[in-house]
């Protein structure tokens, strides 16, 4: 049974944890393959790679394709 108005899906998130989930692991996916110069340093492959780009299209598609990391997250790896 839902509650508060919202709808579970079928993992029992509502619809906005869902999208934030995704949300977050886009980023997470961007934060990884992030290039250090023109190579994923994860793929190996030209950037932007594949995982990037699908994130990036997925952040978009929720009004978040200006996102990149911050200074400090790209410095953690």
């Amino acid at each position: 049974m839902a509650t508060g108005g919202r709808r579970p899906v079928a993992n029992g998130l509502s619809a906005v944890q869902l999208r934030n989930r995704m949300i977050l692991s886009a980023r997470r996916i961007i934060v990884e393959h992030w290039p250090r110069v023109d190579q994923c340093p994860v793929c190996g492959c030209g950037w932007p790679c594949r995982p990037t780009s699908t994130a990036y299209d997925y952040l978009t598609s929720v009004g978040q394709g200006c996102w990149v990391p911050s200074d400090r997250s790209r410095a953690r790896r």
